[in-house]
């Protein structure tokens, strides 16, 4: 009897070894699934409906951006220049609004849209890279980010790209002549000369923005576009954030400004990181499970939240 009883304990012992180590490789596949679903379900923002830009680049010194960067920066993003290179002790920055008759999230219209955005123009090839036509993109690392709608602050933000809500924004455009009131960014008078050319090959923007999970990719690619280099720019920072740290309380006069109108300008947000791997053994009991969490991850990241909201 003894020896009956040692020999099911120890077969009972050997069985609930076999169940937890099939457990944990079980736990560690639903693991890389779910870094491969979270990897492949980007958000799509579309903006559309005779969108006009308002775009200013300006040069100052590295140190003070440095100070606003990753400190790896210079390793992963490198500074470039829009047109030119800049020195070694100067970075090239961008202020961009942009307003659209619609947009939308996933398949939700939003309606008419004010985006405003600060970055540092990078090093990075990505945009041109995936671009036809050479010199037809830009790769931008996002210091900042506002909205005037809700639902795109909040996709955004739950993404891991943050953004700031600010329903005063506006870009309004008067023949040449623009104004943009962008009040937790910055404020930009001037205008935008033509005549407007029409650009070869359309452009695509790559913003960049770390995140722990990886680099956050947000790329416009736009098919066609028109460009008006004419004209002037003031720009003056708003009463705090970063553009107030690199440009100071006075307005200044950007080095070149740049006005742009195009019909269609799709934004997906993305991931740029590597899924971890998914152990063999263990992958058929997980499949199951798996498959379930691509299906809920697949779905547009802030479905829930953007139904509680309508809801409220």
């Amino acid at each position: 009897m003894l020896k009956l009883a040692n020999a099911m304990t120890l077969r009972f012992i050997k069985q609930l070894n076999h169940g937890l180590i099939g457990g944990c490789l079980i736990v560690a596949s639903l693991i890389g699934s779910a870094r491969q679903a979270r990897a492949a379900a980007d958000l799509q923002i579309g903006y559309s409906g005779a969108c006009h830009e308002s775009i200013g680049v300006t040069t100052v010194a590295r140190s003070a951006v440095l100070t606003l960067l990753p400190a790896d920066y210079g390793a992963r993003y490198g500074f470039g220049g829009f047109g030119a290179t800049p020195g070694p002790t100067e970075a090239q920055i961008i202020i961009r609004s942009v307003a659209c008759g619609q947009a939308s999230l996933g398949g939700m219209a939003l309606g008419p849209v004010v985006n405003s955005q600060i970055g540092v123009i990078t090093a990075r090839r990505d945009a041109e890279d995936f671009d036809a036509m050479a010199g037809n993109g830009i790769d931008n690392f996002q210091l900042e980010f506002a909205t005037t709608s809700a639902e795109i602050a909040a996709a955004m933000g739950a993404f891991g790209m943050p953004a700031t809500l600010d329903t005063d924004l506006s870009l309004v455009f008067s023949g040449d002549n623009v104004s943009n009131d962008s009040s937790p960014l910055f404020t930009a008078t001037g205008s935008h000369a033509g005549p407007p050319v029409a650009w070869p090959g359309g452009f695509i923007a790559d913003w960049w923005s770390p995140n722990a999970a990886g680099d956050i990719r947000s790329r416009q690619v736009i098919q066609a576009i028109d460009f008006r280099f004419g004209g002037g720019i003031t720009v003056t920072a708003g009463s705090s954030g970063p553009l107030l740290a690199l440009l100071g309380s006075d307005p200044v006069v950007v080095q070149v400004p740049l006005g742009g109108n195009f019909a269609d300008g799709p934004v997906t947000l993305s991931v740029a990181a590597a899924p971890g791997p998914i152990p063999i053994a263990g992958a058929a009991a997980a499949l199951a499970w798996s498959r379930r969490l691509r299906r809920r991850l697949a779905e547009p990241i802030l479905s829930e939240a953007i139904e509680a909201k309508a809801g409220a």
